[in-house]
This record gives structure tokens, sequence and C-alpha cells, in this order.
């Protein structure tokens, strides 16, 4: 169930949406259709003895065989198993995850372009050649590796007083101002494992657990973070990106109003709109971009069209006629 909700429809189908729906047959297509198929194939003869009508209805309608319970039952194959392929991948979903909860948590819409990711920079050996997806899922203009994330936030650390409380017993105070006098790459090293120093004339081992560590970004940036990624992102918007974040929001609403006209896929449509200069703006700049999304022949200005739809705060009335 997880692998069906989380990483076969979730992620993989998801993320590769528009590769579904390219016109030509490329082989890049044919890739992701081939991939499809060979996982729901596996997936109803693994699941045929316990949802044995289910499986077999799509069985059925993805081969012209007799049926799923007459199919040889999947074989294991260890040689197909990539532990770097999946490391990779793994960290790609944890960026994206964190990223997707940080503007969540800022309150700044999927569809709202922002200009920038920032990453430490020892990720980039492990995904630098995957950051379009980390764009395509984020909707982030550029993705920055950096070993100077001090440039972006600062840490606070202070004891944890539950683990570490008997050990230095009196010397707790002792310890609290050693780590006050920490720098940010000193308190990167216990994140990733342990940070030698002197205390009081003895070396000692200060380790993740002995410890408290937030994070407060600096003005301008939002983050989040889990035991092995951080991430930032820069929440400053431009006019550019306002209007590219409200042009994002006319195609949702045009795309539901094909849905709810019932609508082909390839019908065509001509699009009345009224709004406000900004949704002239974000019209008229990205006209041919919009035309092509939702498969509009003409955009046309309505000026005693109903404004009867909010888009990022302004009224909007949108009317869409098939032709």
């Amino acid at each position: 169930t997880d692998f069906l909700n989380d990483d076969l429809s979730n992620w993989y189908i998801r993320s590769n949406r528009r590769r579904f729906w390219e016109s030509e047959l490329t082989l890049d297509k044919k890739a992701v259709y081939l991939t499809t198929y060979e996982t729901l194939l596996t997936l109803v003869k693994m699941i045929a003895p316990i949802a044995p009508y289910i499986s077999e209805e799509i069985y059925m309608n993805l081969t012209d065989g007799t049926s799923v319970h007459l199919a040889d039952f999947p074989k294991y194959d260890e040689n197909l198993i990539n532990e770097e392929i999946e490391e990779r991948m793994d960290l790609i979903r944890d960026v994206c995850s964190l990223g997707r909860f940080a503007r969540e948590e800022a309150k700044i819409k999927v569809r709202q372009p922002i200009s920038e990711l920032i990453l430490n920079k020892h990720s980039k050996d492990i995904i630098g050649d995957l950051i379009s997806i980390i764009k395509e899922e984020l909707n982030v203009k550029n993705v920055l590796f950096t070993d100077d994330m001090e440039k972006y936030m600062d840490y606070a650390i202070k004891p944890n007083f539950r683990e570490v409380g008997k050990m230095f017993g009196s010397k707790i105070k002792d310890f609290q101002n050693l780590l006050s006098t920490l720098t940010n790459k000193q308190i990167e090293q216990i994140k990733d494992g342990k940070l030698t120093v002197d205390f009081l004339g003895e070396a000692l081992d200060i380790t993740n657990d002995m410890v408290e560590i937030n994070i407060k970004v600096k003005d301008g940036f939002c983050s989040s973070s889990n035991a092995k990624t951080f991430v930032i992102l820069n929440t400053e918007l431009t006019e550019e990106l306002i209007l590219e974040g409200l042009m994002r929001e006319i195609i949702r609403k045009v795309q539901s109003l094909r849905k709810e006209a019932d609508l082909n896929i390839v019908d065509r449509i001509k699009i009345y709109y009224n709004g406000s200069k900004e949704i002239d703006e974000a019209v008229n700049h990205y006209l041919e971009y919009i035309k092509s999304e939702t498969l509009a022949l003409d955009i046309i200005k309505k000026n005693d069209l109903l404004k009867d739809c909010e888009l990022n705060d302004l009224q909007v009335g949108l009317m869409i006629e098939k032709v």
C-alpha cells in the first residue's frame, strides 16, 4: 500500500506527468509507459491471491493473457537493485518533501514560483545532476549548493539536560558556557557525528544526543529539516515571480472549468476574462504559454463578465467556450 500510494502514484506518476503527455511517441515516453506497465503487471500478479477480482480485471485490461491466476508469480531479481540510485532518489524526495513543508510554514502556495532553494554543498555530488526534478516539484527557479550556510541561518545550541545533567553535575554551567562559544561550523560537526573540544583541561567528545540544536533562518528565508537533510528557501517574491504565480493560478482555474464542462482532453477553447491590471499583465506576459497549456485558441478580455472567483487575493471573472 505504501509503495502504491507514495512511490508509484504520488511520486513516480505525478512527477513524470509531462512525459506521459508528450505529443510524440519518443523514447522517453516509451520508457515511462513501459516502466509503469511492468510495475502494474508485477503488482497485480502479487496481489492476485488476496484480491482476485480487481487483479483479474486490471490484468485483462493490460494484457491479452487468459487469466492472472494462470500467470507465473513474479520472481525477485537481485541484479535489478541499484542502491546508489535509490540513495540519490531518496535524497531528492527528502528535499522535495522538506521544501513543500517549508512553503506551507511560510504560507507560499506551490503554484507560486520562488527564486531559490539552498542546500549544503556536500549534497551536490549525490544529486547535482537531478536538480531539474527539484525545480519542477518545488516550482523553484534555481538550486544553490553552498558551504557557507551561515550566510542564511544561525544555530542556537544548549545542553540536553536530561542526557548530560548527571554527567556534568555542578559543571553543567561550564558546559553551557562552552556551547555558547561554538561556531556554526563546529555545531555542524556535532550534527554530523561529534566534535572534540577542550573542556576544563580535558578532551571532550560532544555528540548530537548531548545537545539541543535549533535553527533560525534570517529574514527573507524559511527552512525545514530532518535528521539528514536541511533545506532553505528564499521567500522574497519579485514582481516577475508574482506575475508567474498569477499565471499558474489562471491556468489551474481554466483547467478546472474544462473539467466541469466535461470537455475532451483535445478540445480547443476560447477563454474570456475580466480582472485588474495585474491580471492583464499576467495574461499579456504569458499569453502563448497559457494558450498552449489550456488548448486555448484565443484569450479575450470581457469587461462585463462577473468577477466570481478569487486568484491570489484578486477578484477575477473567467469563462471558457468550446470552439
